[in-house]
């Protein structure tokens, strides 16, 4: 019986040791992600893409020592010309001026980014041997002191971006097809100067890396290209991010900028970051997740994560956009069957699936993890995180997340839940070798 009774404590001992350390390692996490936020920002929720619009062009324009820039879409338009004329008048004035820009998704752009180079810009165009690779970020950074980042890109179709988008009295007005809901931040303070040297390690990488595929080098030879690559990449002349005067702390706000590329980097800094919010949602007072993704096929390691959320009491909500919604119209199906074959653990579980059924294409990433917003240009897909370069910000800051929180109930007002009958429809209509694709290749999805 004392044997016993040893043998019991002995047990209850350990139990709570463990139960001590998981607590301990919980807390650390929690230390952990809000260790890697940087203090004195201050954050505005650019909601219409009039304002983006606006306040990129304040910025380019109130430019003192540097402006880079992530295209992923620029367009020949009114608003692209505008963009490439005030980085042209920076450069010519002596600024350090640098863009990359994704060649597939800018090719009419392309005649207007290579004069950008004869401005005094420093230039890439991203053009990797791999189709599935992309430079899909959005991020305009000023002086390593003021930054915008989002899912939008440069052109008319992100200029009529808001809520009320999809109302057709709207589109006409914008004389635009398909109206857009997409969302931005813009950030002042310290964590610009995060941005602006990630920025840099990003572009001397791509510099040497994409050098291949670079029309410049056909023409002149690579022997006599390697000799004018500092003419053309400017790798010895970046400018340092330095703070003005009496302005250290520019806001409240905290702020954790991640810019991620996968096409030189075997790290997964955004989908980590994402992991680890989900598991700070357990402990939050509010228990709930709320995101937006444009186009949800979520890597395994999210899903897990999601998934033991959801069981574990936290209320997970997704909207996505409807087959009728999305802009990838002829890869409709597949995209969506894709989605079912990657979420069916989360749905099993309990997760909520709501579709974006308007006439306006549902373009928002991001959302809320807890009591922490994100935002930024990855759509939460297997493609963000193994194909595409993304920048996306998470922040505690209050006003973001609880503004973030109110469109996100208005906006589910919006949609439909997905049922049964609703994906088995999409099933039974799907050719075989659509749905062949979307099962084995989603991957790339």
């Amino acid at each position: 019986m004392k044997f016993k009774l040893m043998r019991i404590l002995f047990s209850l001992i350990i139990m709570t040791g463990a139960l001590l350390t998981q607590g301990s390692a919980r807390s650390d996490d929690n230390i952990d992600f809000f260790d890697r936020m940087i203090p004195g920002n201050q954050i505005t929720l650019l909601k219409n893409g009039d304002d983006l619009h606006s306040e990129r062009m304040k910025m380019i324009r109130g430019a003192d020592h540097s402006i880079y820039i992530s295209m992923f879409a620029i367009h020949a338009d009114k608003i692209g010309k505008e963009i490439f004329q005030g980085l042209c008048d920076k450069a010519r004035a002596g600024l350090d001026v640098r863009a990359i820009i994704d060649h597939r998704a800018s090719k009419d752009f392309f005649t207007y980014s290579m004069k950008l180079k004869d401005c005094g810009a420093h230039v890439i165009s991203f053009r990797p041997g791999s189709r599935f690779f992309a430079l899909h970020e959005k991020l305009l950074i000023v002086d390593g002191q003021k930054y915008i980042t989002g899912g939008s890109g440069y052109s008319l179709t992100y200029k009529h971006h808001s809520f009320d988008s999809y109302l057709l009295e709207r589109r006409e007005a914008n004389k635009v097809k398909k109206g857009w809901y997409d969302f931005d931040v813009m950030v002042s303070g310290t964590s610009a100067c995060s941005f602006h040297q990630q920025y840099q390690r990003n572009f001397k990488h791509l510099a040497l890396m994409v050098a291949d595929y670079n029309p410049d080098i056909w023409w002149y030879g690579w022997k006599n290209f390697s000799s004018m690559k500092e003419k053309y990449y400017g790798l010895k002349k970046f400018k340092n991010c330095t703070l003005p005067k009496g302005k250290k702390w520019y806001g409240q706000s905290r702020v954790r900028p991640i810019l991620a590329n996968p096409y030189y980097s075997k790290t997964r800094p955004i989908l980590d970051a994402h992991i680890e919010a989900i598991r700070l949602a357990e402990t939050s007072s509010t228990r709930k997740i709320t995101m937006y993704a444009p186009y949800f096929v979520p890597a395994p390691k999210m899903v897990e994560a999601l998934v033991r959320a959801q069981k574990n009491g936290v209320q997970v909500t997704i909207i996505t956009n409807s087959i009728r919604a999305t802009d990838e119209q002829k890869a409709g199906k597949t995209l969506f069957i894709a989605m079912m074959e990657s979420i069916k653990p989360m749905l099993k579980a309990g997760v909520e699936l709501r579709l974006w059924d308007n006439l306006s294409m549902l373009h928002r990433k991001g959302g809320v993890y807890g009591d922490v917003a994100v935002v930024g240009s990855d759509n939460l897909d297997n493609r963000a995180q193994d194909f595409q370069s993304e920048s996306v910000i998470f922040s505690d800051d209050l006003n973001l997340v609880n503004e973030i929180r109110d469109d996100f109930a208005r906006d589910v007002e919006k949609t439909m839940l997905v049922t049964k009958e609703y994906i088995d429809n999409v099933y039974r209509t799907t050719p075989w070798i659509y749905k062949f694709i979307a099962k084995h290749f989603k991957k790339y999805f």
